[in-house]
């Protein structure tokens, strides 16, 4: 299926690393044209070198979505740059502890909303206006499936990422009338830096043995029998912001193997 996605103009929040990256790089492959967003400025020139070695065009829109004013300079950048925005992703994300709620720090837990939550909702706010001008646009939101379900350990991070999911909802009734689509993209347990990362604590905390029967617990859980790739979410978010997605909004598809069907 062509997505017929060359010469789109996209801007993917949190692009420096993990998943971000990985849809960059997709997106690049797909002929489009890429705004890189990270806080990080070194990972943000990272990936513009493998959007270029993809064959696509990149921009460098190095940031901190947590601010508002700065947001809009970014989004004011990069059309500059790009041209008008067609597709946002709202991606960037910060788990800062996988603890009990009662043992996390209150500062770490607003830190994680600013960016997942008032990241999202800021970055909204200043593409829409331009979406709705040119007469349409594409937003998807990565949310998580412990945000639908639940996650021990991850209470912060599931009610920031439950805030994107009724924001979406709500955000998709208001604007769909100017032709702008808005869904989440809902990912269960994936193989991305963050949850590698997470198992090798996990792993020097249990031992090996304990870990790989752990995590054979784990599979059992998911019909399919394994833990998603980057590359099952990057093709979700490709398809869901294309025309062949048109008819779509308001949504959240969770992208997780069969592990929670909510």
């Amino acid at each position: 299926m062509d997505l017929d996605l060359k010469g789109k103009t996209v801007l993917i929040t949190g692009s420096g690393s993990g998943m971000g990256q990985h849809m960059a790089v997709g997106y690049a492959q797909e002929g489009a044209k890429v705004a890189v967003n990270d806080i990080n400025g070194d990972a943000v020139a990272e990936t513009i070198k493998m959007v270029e070695a993809a064959g696509g065009t990149a921009h460098d829109a190095t940031a901190d979505i947590t601010d508002l004013a700065t947001v809009k300079d970014m989004i004011a950048g990069t059309e500059s740059a790009l041209g008008g925005i067609d597709i946002l992703v709202n991606n960037a994300a910060l788990l800062t502890e996988h603890t009990m709620f009662l043992e996390t720090d209150p500062d770490a837990c607003m830190r994680e909303i600013a960016v997942i939550l008032h990241g999202t909702m800021h970055c909204s706010r200043a593409v829409l206006p331009g979406m709705i001008e040119r007469g349409g646009g594409k937003i998807v939101n990565i949310a998580t499936d412990a945000a639908r379900v639940g996650q021990e350990r991850e209470a912060n991070y599931s009610a920031a990422k439950g805030g994107v999911i009724a924001f979406t909802k709500s955000l998709a009734k208001e604007v769909g009338r100017h032709n702008v689509n808005v869904n989440v993209v809902s990912p269960g347990a994936t193989n991305s830096p963050m949850r590698i990362g997470l198992q090798q604590q996990l792993r020097q905390k249990l031992g090996d043995e304990a870990w790989k029967a752990r995590e054979a617990k784990v599979l059992r859980l998911y019909p399919l029998r394994r833990i998603g790739e980057m590359k099952d979410i990057t093709n979700t978010v490709l398809f869901m912001t294309s025309d062949a997605a048109r008819h779509i909004t308001g949504q959240v598809l969770s992208v997780n193997g069969g592990f929670a069907m909510a």
